[in-house]
């Protein structure tokens, strides 16, 4: 923003989490002027329009306020055709709440003495930054021809309910510093004028001359003239100093060094110039940090400023530290290390997008993929995305990011559609297993077949098919589609139990107790397995290893609370334990038992009637299979592999 001559400007509607600015007042010199001592000052005024005490005065003898809300840089020599300027640094947070404004004003060194105005003075300006930032926020440059004046008031920042504001002055005076002290370090105002009566008349109606009419507050209570004289001694004490350019408070501090250890102050100067050392460097070194995209380089920039930035604000405020050079080298440093988080930012934002881009892609090939795998790639993609889209346009690396950006979203697109299908096909696979529960085969059979057609890894889907071509009589392509599921999933454990109950049927007892033994594995709480095993056991014969199954059936039914398959269990214990002739295992559905005969003749041996093994989907409100049926009940998606549908079988003696 730039202003002019008697314009204001919001500092905190601006910049409303402003906490730090620089405040540059800058000039160049004519060459009849190189030779002009130049001073400035900030008045740091309360609501009377004058300074609480000498300390509210940051000049060339003073140069941090008392509050520690305002520093200067130390002052340099003129140099004739260059830039020359004054920085202040200031901590808003930090500023006395009886403060109310911080007038800045530019004199000349013994004006009168040297026949010096500012006619040699040129291109003059005030600028104000935000140091969180980095960026500016006002200036005003003055574009009047001084040419009789010997002191100018650049402007003034002050408060007014509760925000931060400036105002470009612009104002000369035939005056000296010691004609501002008399004006704001007592109670006589009208010793120094403005050149310009006319213009003098517009700025009092401003509130320029009394900011606090502007300010609407109430008004402290007025010293007392002794008060007013012993400030106003010590303050003119100061500006009349001999030694101009040494700040008072520092001297009485060498004296209370020189009385301390000489190791400690030693060791402080060493550290200290190390610091300013490293602090030189790093100025030079991060010039273009704004530009830079090595994400290496950007971290080893951040950590030395933070810790360079860091050692200088622990120098201490005594002589030959460089006390004053490290708060010089901190308006530097600071506003570069804001540039270089934010760099720093942008290009691990770029790098952890690339990485999860490269997962998303990853995680697709060698398709077909169950429906969690394309929703873990959308995913991914949606992450990367979003930290691509944060990545702010000042930084160098947000055309890269807008340019991967573009690709990044189309192929969440892809993805996103290749999600779709995969979810419209566990909707028919979902639609295939409530089908099964009603008994309806070929409806089942249509719906996961539509599903694999339209996403081929779905293992429940397989899973039903092989349930449903079990209830087909088509053993083979019951294992087929087991199989099928299995290699989708190998640890599914119904897939293991079906194929194993469809070995038996095929009269492959080997099998099958391999297939129990793989779902046990997988799940070492699936009762029904220990059964089925159980029952092939003893019916060939290993007794012992047959009970054990059955006892281990019965607990895991007892603690799962399905009764019926607890006494079903208890009950095999009985028939397996009993010393007669080896047991015959009648296959109904071709009625044929184990010894080649008929079901039903006459024979002394106890014999178990085994029927095809069912497992029921978890949710189903039935927990027994009738004997009469030989339809498998199970819910590819629901199915429980610790399921503890009742496994019924009769007993009976011929």
């Amino acid at each position: 923003m730039k202003l002019s001559k008697g314009e204001r400007f919001n500092i905190s509607q601006a910049a409303p989490d402003l906490k730090k600015m620089a405040i540059a007042l800058g000039w160049q010199v004519t060459e009849a002027g190189h030779s002009y001592e130049i001073d400035v000052s900030a008045f740091m005024l309360g609501s009377d329009g004058k300074v609480p005490n000498d300390k509210y005065l940051i000049f060339y003898n003073n140069l941090q306020s008392s509050d520690g809300s305002v520093l200067q840089s130390i002052p340099a020599k003129n140099n004739s055709g260059q830039k020359n300027q004054t920085i202040y640094g200031v901590t808003l947070e930090k500023v006395n709440p009886e403060i109310e404004e911080i007038t800045f004003a530019v004199t000349i060194h013994e004006a009168q003495t040297i026949n010096a105005n500012f006619s040699n003075i040129t291109k003059s300006f005030i600028k104000i930054y935000n140091l969180d930032t980095g960026s500016e926020l006002v200036r005003y440059e003055l574009k009047e021809n001084f040419s009789e004046e010997t002191a100018v008031e650049f402007g003034r920042l002050y408060r007014k309910n509760g925000e931060w504001r400036f105002q470009a002055v612009g104002q000369g005076y035939q005056a000296r510093l010691q004609s501002f002290v008399d004006k704001y370090c007592s109670g006589n105002s009208n010793n120094i004028a403005p050149i310009t009566n006319e213009l003098a008349a517009g700025t009092a109606a401003d509130d320029l001359q009394l900011p606090a009419w502007e300010l609407e507050v109430e008004p402290e209570q007025e010293p007392s003239g002794e008060t007013v004289s012993r400030r106003r001694s010590q303050i003119n004490q100061q500006v009349n100093s001999g030694s101009r350019k040494i700040p008072l408070a520092l001297a009485a501090s060498l004296g209370v060094l020189v009385l301390g250890t000489g190791a400690v102050a030693l060791a402080f100067t060493r550290s200290g110039n190390e610091t300013l050392k490293q602090s030189k460097i790093l100025t030079v070194e991060t010039q273009n940090a704004a530009q830079a995209t090595d994400i290496n380089l950007l971290r080893s920039f951040d950590k030395r400023l933070k810790e360079t930035i860091a050692n200088l604000e622990k120098i201490p405020n005594f002589p030959g530290l460089g006390y004053q050079q490290a708060r010089i080298d901190l308006l530097t440093l600071v506003p570069n290390l804001v540039a270089v988080e934010q760099n720093l930012q942008a290009a691990e934002s770029l790098e952890k997008a690339q990485k999860l881009a490269l997962e998303a892609a990853v995680l697709v090939q060698k398709p077909p993929h169950p429906m969690e795998v394309w929703h873990q790639s959308q995913g991914k993609w949606q992450q990367a995305i979003g930290l691509l889209e944060a990545i702010e346009s000042r930084t160098p690396v947000y055309t890269l990011a807008q340019n991967k950006l573009s690709n990044y979203r189309k192929n969440l697109a892809v993805i996103s559609q290749r999600l779709a299908i995969a979810q419209k096909a566990t909707n028919f696979s979902n639609q295939g297993s409530l089908k099964i529960q009603k008994g309806d085969v070929p409806g089942a059979i249509a719906n996961f077949t539509q599903a694999l057609g339209l996403n081929a890894n779905i293992p429940q889907a397989y899973l039903g098919l092989g349930i449903a071509s079990s209830q087909q009589g088509n053993k083979q392509q019951a294992i087929y589609n087991y199989d099928r599921a299995l290699q989708f999933n190998p640890n599914l454990a119904e897939a293991y139990f079906g194929r194993g109950q469809a070995y038996y049927e095929l009269g492959n007892n080997q099998q099958a107790i391999g297939n129990y033994e793989q779902a046990i594995r997988v799940n070492p709480d699936y009762g029904l397995a220990y059964l089925e095993r159980g029952a092939i056991r003893c019916m060939l014969g290993t007794k012992p290893q047959a009970v054990a199954d059955f006892d281990r059936a019965g607990e895991l039914f007892s603690k799962q609370g399905d009764g019926n398959n607890y006494q079903l269990a208890k009950s095999m214990i009985n028939e397996c334990q009993e010393p007669t002739a080896p047991a015959v295992i009648c296959d109904y559905r071709r009625n044929i038992d184990s010894l080649g005969r008929p079901c039903g003749g006459s024979v002394n041996v106890p014999i178990i009637i085994r029927r095809k093994s069912a497992i029921a989907p978890a949710n189903s409100d039935s927990t027994e299979i009738n004997s009469n049926s030989s339809k498998p009940q199970i819910s590819p998606i629901d199915s429980d592999s610790s399921s503890t549908r009742t496994r019924r079988r009769k007993r009976s003696k011929r």
